[in-house]
């Protein structure tokens, strides 16, 4: 039983830990373009795996479900100051 409880604890750990990750990416993808390939990349598995928990047990996947949340809104938030023909503001 104990066995069980290492790998339950383990899986919500790397879900956790992935879920740090992509928010990460996502914010060094706001601030610095060189990194919006991965953040992307990693927000898709996230949404994958997200997904996946959330059929196995809803407790299960609620930690990643709002991990998405969290790196989605911080990902394509609209800057302040944005110009809307697509222009980068001069800084």
């Amino acid at each position: 039983m104990e066995s069980l409880a290492l790998v339950v604890s383990f899986m919500i750990l790397g879900e956790l830990l992935f879920g740090v990750a992509t928010i990460v990416f996502a914010v060094l993808a706001r601030f610095k373009v060189r990194f919006a390939r991965t953040s992307l990349v990693l927000i898709g598995l996230l949404a994958v795996e997200t997904a996946w928990a959330l059929s196995v047990l809803p407790a299960f996947g609620f930690p990643s479900l709002i991990a998405l949340g969290i790196a989605v809104v911080l990902r394509w938030w609209p800057r302040r100051g944005d110009r809307k023909s697509g222009e980068k503001p001069t800084a």
